[in-house]
């Protein structure tokens, strides 16, 4: 599957405070896989985590609750046996790693961190383009790209978008920080997106039979 080559060279070239804009908005989208795929207690933890970070950016949260978070995932996911990017776990604990992932690029801005976000999106999204298609693999003769399914191109386009939108801002209005009104309109444009992911996760779930532990 191509990957979104393009816009993670140009997260090199925006504004550092807005590479957390970013992973917020991977994280967003991404929270549609735990939303259908984890236990209640998992998403209970996962969206405290999610809302958490879309705070740090304004300040709203302490410093040392930020170190917690960061410390008690890599905590919980250190011995975790990931399974193959098919399966459930592999999931759930990429997906909430989005939200983890967006805390430390607040606290550490770093371009190759957010263009992980991305990256990892794409993987679970890919698996369910694949999964969802009937695990049909195409032959691909040399010089040609693999086809993107479905998903992962809306998440592609969805994140070159935000990359144009940041462009846009910061060239008309001359903006190098994120402030409320741009967060709130980000997560809301995350929506669509996140709903449509919500849904193909659940029909992977289906397909697989993937019942999240202690459901039943």
């Amino acid at each position: 599957m191509t990957r979104n080559v393009e816009t993670y060279s140009a997260l090199r070239e925006i504004p550092t405070d807005f590479l957390t804009g970013f992973c917020l908005a991977c994280a967003e989208r991404g929270s549609g896989v735990f939303a259908a795929l984890a236990t209640p207690t998992e998403a209970e933890r996962f969206f405290h985590i999610l809302d958490t970070a879309w705070k740090a950016p304004l300040g709203e949260v302490d410093e040392d609750e930020l170190v917690d978070i960061l410390e008690d995932f890599e905590a919980r996911t250190g011995s975790v046996d990931f399974g193959d990017p098919g399966s459930r776990t592999f999931s759930v604990v990429q997906s909430a790693m989005l939200a983890v992932n967006a805390i430390a690029v607040c606290m550490h801005p770093n371009p190759t961190r957010a263009e992980m976000s991305g990256q990892t999106l794409e993987t679970i999204l890919g698996s369910f383009d694949f999964e969802i298609g009937g695990r049909k693999a195409r032959v691909v003769r040399p010089g040609e790209e693999t086809a993107t399914g479905r998903l992962q191109r809306l998440e592609q386009n969805a994140q070159a978008s935000f990359v144009e939108s940041v462009r846009s801002l910061t060239r008309d209005q001359d903006v190098s920080r994120l402030d409320r009104s741009f967060l709130e309109a980000l997560r809301d444009s995350c929506a669509p997106v996140r709903d449509e992911i919500k849904n193909a996760a659940a029909s992977v779930a289906e397909l697989n039979g993937w019942v999240p532990p202690n459901s039943g």
